[in-house]
């Protein structure tokens, strides 16, 4: 076994391929490749998986990075079979379930497949950890209005598993002994909250919970039916106006949040709907506070927007009296994938098979 193991990580989002190298545990460097309209517009496959594939290979050779020099490589895993939490071999199962989309299409299917490409043409290992599909749900929070639907767990499970051990150790404790909120604010967003090791409830912003910049989260039932019916909507309409132009988006046509903020001071109406945004994380925040029967150690806010001084300040504001709030900037997906991957190699963590 190599004392020191060079480590590749790609990480595909909505706009923009993030890769990184790592020596063990320690980043090198960080880049991220942002697509144009044109390519994000066509579909994953095989269009930009092609195109996403060539601009990470192209930026390796620019480098100087050859193939043949990497040790692993580590990749965000998509909408998969509901897995547990853990490292996974890439696998020929999972790149067929990535390619189908089997629990729906998402720019992070794509990793899995340009990773086993990689694998068939240079030998490297790949795996993935905690993928969008990680679902440790109990059985009556699957439970809804109808028989016949479910729910089910799709999330940030990378980032919201990587910030709860972080906040575990910050306030002292073991992630298997803790009792965390977490919330991710991006594009997206999901809420889940994490007792004694798993994340047992979760709300995802392309299904329920609050809207988030781009998705709408939870709707009144009856009037999105009427919408999408008055709006003669086909099914893939309705996903997209939901999944990616809902949101603040809807109201602001913009998904920057700097630009947000300065629109909400100059437009009252504007600035309810940030308010609004506001208002809605908080209280799916506390929705979750039955999990815990009130023993919660802290409620844990990570992703893109809480760089925003002024979303943490009103988030606070919201929820502070449940105690201690603490804040995790941007996300830490890609010392995630590393990181893991470099302990299950050395021995130090399970390898689990895709099946």
């Amino acid at each position: 076994m190599k004392n020191i193991l060079k480590i590749l990580t790609i990480n595909p989002g909505s706009t923009s391929t993030k890769i990184s190298i790592y020596l063990n545990k320690k980043c090198l460097e960080n880049y991220s490749i942002f697509h144009d309209q044109k390519t994000i517009d066509k579909p994953l496959f095989p269009d930009q998986l092609i195109s996403r594939q060539k601009d990470i290979l192209d930026y390796l050779k620019k480098k100087h990075h050859s193939l043949e020099t990497f040790d692993a490589l580590a990749v965000r895993g998509g909408r998969l079979k509901p897995l547990s939490s853990g490292v996974y071999f890439v696998n020929k199962a999972m790149v067929k379930d990535a390619k189908v989309g089997l629990q729906g299409e998402h720019p992070s299917n794509l990793a899995v497949v340009i990773a086993w490409d990689l694998f068939k043409k240079y030998k490297i290992p790949a795996y993935t950890v905690d993928p969008i599909s990680v679902d440790e749900l109990d059985d009556f929070v699957r439970i809804t209005g109808i028989d016949g639907i479910i729910r089910n767990c799709l999330s940030h499970a990378l980032n919201m598993k990587a910030v709860a051990k972080k906040a575990a150790k910050e306030i002292g404790k073991q992630y298997k002994e803790s009792n965390l909120i977490v919330a991710h604010l991006g594009g997206g967003g999901s809420i889940s909250a994490h007792k004694n090791g798993r994340m047992v409830d979760v709300y995802n912003s392309d299904k329920e919970g609050p809207f988030s910049i781009e998705r709408a989260g939870n709707l009144p039932s009856l009037d999105l039916i009427n919408y999408l019916n008055q709006n003669k909507l086909s099914l893939s309409e309705s996903i997209d106006e939901i999944a990616h132009k809902a949101g603040l988006f809807s109201y602001f046509k913009s998904r920057d949040m700097i630009v947000i903020e300065a629109q909400s001071k100059k437009n009252k109406k504007l600035s309810v709907v940030l308010y609004a945004y506001i208002y809605n994380i908080a209280k799916y925040i506390c929705s979750l506070l039955p999990v815990f029967e009130g023993n919660l150690d802290a409620a844990v806010i990570t992703g893109g927007v809480c760089r925003s001084d002024f979303i943490r300040e009103k988030l606070h504001e919201k929820i502070g009296f449940l105690g201690k709030i603490m804040f995790y900037p941007g996300e830490f997906e890609s010392e995630s994938l590393a990181c893991n991957v470099f302990l299950a190699i050395k021995g130090e963590m399970t390898i689990n098979e895709y099946q």
